[in-house]
């Protein structure tokens, strides 16, 4: 099915309105939504559950029936405001929420998709949520549509369409937006390899997605170990908070390295870490103004101050950097923490870049025999 003939359909439906947060399941749709803001009325929500928030906020307006689109780790996150909020034996709202499907047992995904691939299903059966998995063909899913659209109003309660992966086509002749190939701009990979050299042997905590993929190939490059690394491969928005924690169980300086999709998911992790305040704690995000994985659709970063936000919670000092020179001279100690650096770069993946060959509990216990030397 091509992504216009999806969007034709919920048109014909009158389902005109769309929120969520992207998943690469969903990307060629989600493009091409980006890529044509006439078609739909569209919201970028920070995480999940705001997004159930913002569909029930458009419901109370228009007595209309929202698209809620999330990737199904994302489901976590919309439990709450989906049982306390929209449930109909709160304040009924009827929504359809599509669901990739990442981690679908028999298919090959990373480790983080495999536990909630595997229990999706049954969650939303928990959660007394209808479903129907998306079938290929644009009349299929019409039909499965005006059924599931149906459900949504007469029993007053979301819904929800699971897409497997492949059931939107890629649209041909159709580049990515934003992306800054062949410029000379800073890339998160560069960055990243003058940010390791200068927190040398000192923990770090990276985010999830390409930050962590491209962290594990710089150390494989350059043949040095993993266990300064502990690479938060799910869990998107979380890995200040762990570093929070880790930073007040050690002397060693900490480093986390974050995404602006991702601290902008959960904010209010800058809050606390600037309620407590540890010395040794120094939050580096590097800012591309997308969720690149997920086809280059931009984030919330485009409209923040960063160097505001960063002081109004309560860092020590915010910085914010945009090409290579500034970066290379940076001192990343020049203030207690804690502290911020924003670091601004363009788009931009190499094609070969691989995936960790550690597992997750491979990382984990070399990360914390480190930690356990340094503290000993």
């Amino acid at each position: 099915m091509k992504s216009k003939e999806l969007i034709d359909i919920l048109k014909q439906l009158d389902l005109n309105f769309v929120t969520g947060v992207p998943d690469s399941g969903l990307r060629n749709f989600l493009v091409y939504v980006e890529q044509h803001p006439e078609e739909l009325d569209h919201v970028r929500a920070a995480n999940e559950g705001q997004a159930v928030a913002i569909a029930t906020g458009y419901h109370l307006a228009t007595r209309k029936v929202p698209i809620v689109y999330m990737q199904n780790s994302g489901l976590g996150n919309a439990v709450n405001p989906l049982t306390s909020l929209a449930d109909k034996e709160v304040y009924s709202i009827p929504m359809v929420l599509f669901i990739a499907w990442r981690g679908k047992p028999g298919e090959p995904d990373e480790p983080q998709h495999s536990k909630m691939g595997r229990v999706m299903l049954d969650l939303l059966r928990a959660l007394e949520i209808p479903f129907e998995i998306a079938q290929v063909e644009a009349g299929e899913v019409y039909t499965q549509l005006v059924s599931l659209k149906e459900q949504a109003i007469s029993g007053r309660h979301p819904v929800a369409l699971v897409f497997p992966k492949g059931v939107v086509e890629e649209e041909k002749g159709v580049p990515p937006f934003d992306f800054a190939q062949g410029k000379e701009e800073m890339r998160r990979e560069e960055a990243l390899g003058l940010l390791l050299d200068k927190i040398g042997e000192n923990p770090i905590v990276s985010t999830t997605g390409y930050t962590s993929r491209e962290i594990f190939e710089i150390r494989e490059q350059k043949n040095q170990g993993h266990h300064l690394d502990f690479l938060t491969v799910g869990s998107m928005g979380h890995a200040s908070s762990i570093a929070l924690a880790i930073a007040r169980k050690t002397k060693k300086p900490v480093y986390v390295v974050d995404g602006d999709g991702a601290l902008c998911m959960h904010m209010g992790a800058a809050a606390t870490i600037g309620s407590y305040a540890p010395a040794n704690l120094f939050h580096i995000v590097i800012d591309n103004g997308a969720h690149e994985s997920t086809g280059g659709q931009p984030t919330l970063s485009r409209h923040l101050d960063w160097q505001k936000f960063f002081e109004a919670v309560g860092y020590k000092s915010a910085s914010l950097v945009e090409d290579r020179e500034s970066l290379g001279m940076f001192d990343l100690q020049a203030t207690a923490g804690p502290a911020a650096l924003v670091v601004k770069v363009v788009q931009g993946t190499r094609k070969d870049l691989g995936r960790p060959t550690k597992t997750p509990g491979e990382n984990k216990e070399a990360f914390m025999r480190f930690l356990e030397e340094t503290n000993g």
